[in-house]
């Protein structure tokens, strides 16, 4: 009855929330994980059905140059720039009066006391000309991460009777440019920081004559008149807090703190203690419908039967029937409150953004540890099905119906903002998930054989034990056991890599040369500017069309992107793909090796060689070289790298959790094993209040509200944890 009262709450709450059209805040979509990401400032009624609604929510800069109506020239010259308005960048989080780059020239007399409100990651410079340079200047400025871009002009006119005021997004750097008759005079790399005031001086050089400034350099002076303000601040003490918390989860599971108030408890009320909780934690894949008699299979190849009581079937809602790694649903359910928090919008900091395009943050690397724990839990489901005896047949239909499942629903939460079929996105998170799933799933079930999963070294106490006696062949089949006997799924999947490899760098399209991995827009002096995402990009509007794309790609905004990229493209999914083979191999390690030593070397080794690989394709720089990280193309660059820090983040939780047992994984395990319905949820009502509501535009009050959407939907995973709910796809 409570299962079926959550999901008609959900229905109804669903169906209420498109019927009002009522929705607290506006998406801004700046992150690929369906764009979660809101406004909490303002408070905006949108209808769903709306097909303008994506367009209202993209911000954009402009530039608006101004002099004070103090003469008829100057309101002459305010008309003829204000009709030219230059597209800069955008915004993470802004409402539309804020969301501007604002250049204004004012005459005299200059006051540099006048100073202009600023919001959140907003800065103000003014650019004060010296007396002694006679002309008019040129300013030209560039966003530093539009790699190869142009110049944008800001002012054409800024003589030494005028002041150039600039309030800029802090979240980018910026390299300005004064010229002078077209000659270039001064360059000057601006990191400027929230709230802070600056000048730039202009001044002619001292050994050049001041009456021919033309043939002279200038000196460009930055100065600070108003110190910024420290937005880490609050990143720091949440980290601190958090810290904290995590060191008191450990003292208590080591003191058992909640054994003993589970005793206090019953003796202040005289109750019978409930039954002891099973410590380990939950597989999702490899559960199917409960029956009153399911089995519970141990993790480690040690198999025991416990009776469950009768509990009545629901349908897509089971008790878990097989037990696992505590570890690997901890690291997923960190990898889940670390997504919920940035797509919650990570308290507004730069680094949980998603790249304007190559490169990598904090935000880009979440997604691919689900993807590399997708591969991992595959490993043990598969073997738990081929042990018991389930044919291939009943496999591939299982595998077929998840996937459907899968990508329908994430379809329909790509409706959730708008229901309008014909302009409706078509992948996404979840649909990426799905293919990614159906392929790697089928292939595994189609390739693997019950004696793949046998090592010599089973029966045996450790490998370095044994390896001594036994010949060379037969101690590298001891050792690479989990690579060798698997070769078929190995060529097929370096295959499928070579194949991408080829589409990439040797199949050219319309303008458009092979090989190009570039945004397009500015890029390169906007010599590609329709060829955003190169190859991947173009299959994907030739497939989709341009309506049933991601409209807002992440290099919209430094860019200026022109066609729609869908960063969940189709042909980003081979790579994707390679990265859920990685995590197989994880889970191979840790079905066919017992001691944790050989588990850990494996682990590790594979790690450090991943992300070795995957910086070596980049030449070390990571947003350059042959094959530069990315996640909006997904290069396998991309995919050895978080790979290789899936393994080695993993192995660390390995030993905390299952080796020493120094930390129950607590509160993780609980989001960790209901990944799929809490995923769903947190997307759902990301607007409805008690999990969002608007509050004051800083860092620290965006901090706090994101930190809480996590802590809300661990409270959520901990209750159905409790009352075993789970969701069984």
């Amino acid at each position: 009855m409570f299962t079926k009262f959550i999901l008609i709450s959900i229905i109804q709450l669903y169906i209420i929330q498109t019927i009002f059209c009522v929705y607290f805040g506006h998406e801004v979509g700046r992150t690929s994980m369906d764009s979660t990401h809101y406004d909490r400032r303002i408070v905006q009624q949108q209808c769903p059905i709306n097909n303008q609604m994506k367009e209202s929510h993209q911000t954009k800069y402009f530039v608006n140059f101004k002099s004070l109506p103090s003469s008829s020239s100057s309101s002459t010259t305010t008309n003829n720039n204000n009709s030219n308005l230059i597209l800069i960048h955008g915004q993470f989080i802004s409402n539309y009066e804020e969301d501007q780059l604002i250049t204004r020239a004012s005459s005299s007399p200059i006051d540099v006391n006048n100073t202009v409100p600023l919001s959140l990651d907003q800065a103000t410079i003014d650019v004060i000309v010296d007396k002694q340079i006679i002309g008019n200047l040129s300013v030209y400025v560039q966003v530093i991460e539009c790699i190869d871009c142009p110049y944008k002009i800001i002012a054409q006119d800024l003589s030494s009777n005028k002041i150039l005021n600039l309030t800029v997004n802090t979240k980018y750097n910026y390299r300005i440019r004064i010229e002078l008759n077209n000659t270039l005079l001064c360059i000057e790399t601006l990191s400027l920081y929230e709230h802070g005031h600056y000048i730039l001086n202009v001044k002619i050089s001292l050994s050049s004559s001041t009456n021919s400034s033309s043939n002279s350099d200038l000196i460009c002076t930055l100065i600070t008149r108003h110190s910024s303000n420290n937005i880490y601040i609050p990143l720091i003490i949440g980290g601190i807090i958090l810290l904290i918390l995590f060191i008191a989860c450990i003292v208590a599971q080591k003191i058992k703190f909640r054994e003993r108030l589970i005793i206090l408890k019953n003796r202040f009320f005289k109750s019978v203690p409930p039954p002891q909780e099973t410590p380990h934690s939950y597989d999702l894949q490899a559960r199917t419908s409960a029956t009153a008699t399911d089995p519970i299979n141990a993790t480690n190849g040690n198999s025991t039967l416990t009776k469950l009581p009768p509990i009545p079937k629901i349908s897509n809602v089971a008790v878990p029937k097989s037990k696992r790694l505590l570890s690997l649903d901890g690291f997923r359910g960190f990898a889940l409150v670390a997504m919920i928090f940035i797509n919650y919008g990570g308290g507004g900091y730069a680094q949980f953004e998603h790249a304007p395009w190559h490169g990598i943050t904090v935000a880009d690397i979440v997604f691919p540890f689900f993807v590399w724990m997708l591969g991992t839990s595959l490993v043990f489901s598969l073997k738990n099905s081929i042990d018991k005896g389930v044919s291939k047949r009943t496999l591939l239909k299982k595998v077929a119906i998840r996937t459907i499942k899968l990508f329908a629903i994430g379809f329909i939460l790509n409706t959730r903002f708008k229901v309008d079929l014909t302009v409706v996105r078509i992948l996404g998170v979840l649909p990426r998930f799905a293919i990614v799933y159906g392929v790697v799933a089928t292939i595994e079930v189609l390739c693997s054989q019950s004696k793949q999963y046998l090592s010599s070294t089973n029966n045996l106490t450790s490998t370095t034990t044994t390896t001594v006696k036994l010949g060379t062949k037969k101690r590298l089949t001891t050792l690479f056991c989990d690579i060798i006997n698997f070769p078929l799924q190995w060529l097929i999947n370096i295959a499928l890599i070579t194949i991408w490899m080829l589409i990439i760098y040797l199949v050219p399209f319309e303008d458009c040369p092979a090989g190009y991995l570039g945004p397009g827009g500015l890029h390169e002096n906007g010599k590609y500017e329709n060829c955003t995402g190169g190859i991947t990009g173009y299959i994907d509007r030739v497939i989709f069309t341009n309506k049933h794309l991601f409209n807002f790609p992440t290099c919209l905004t430094a860019y200026e992107c022109k066609p729609p990229f869908d960063p969940e493209n189709l042909f980003g999914s081979i790579p994707t793909m390679f990265l859920a083979y990685l995590g197989i191999q994880a889970g191979r390690i840790l079905v066919m090796h017992q001691s944790h030593a050989d588990r850990l070397i494996r682990l590790f080794t594979w790690g450090i060689i991943s992300i070795a690989i995957g910086v070596g394709l980049t030449a070390g720089t990571l947003d350059g070289g042959p094959m530069p990280l990315n996640k909006n193309l997904w290069t396998l660059s991309f995919s050895l790298f978080t790979g290789g820090l899936s393994f080695v983040g993993f192995s660390l939780m390995y030993i905390i959790i299952d080796m020493f047992k120094w930390w129950d994984a607590t509160p993780f395990q609980y989001p960790g094993s209901n990944s799929i319905l809490i995923y769903i949820l947190h997307l759902v009502f990301a607007t409805y209040f008690p999990v969002q509501w608007i509050v004051v535009n800083t860092h620290a009050a965006h901090l706090a509200m994101g930190l809480w959407g996590c802590v809300f939907w661990i409270i959520v995973a901990y209750i159905l944890f409790k009352k075993r709910i789970f969701l069984v796809l």
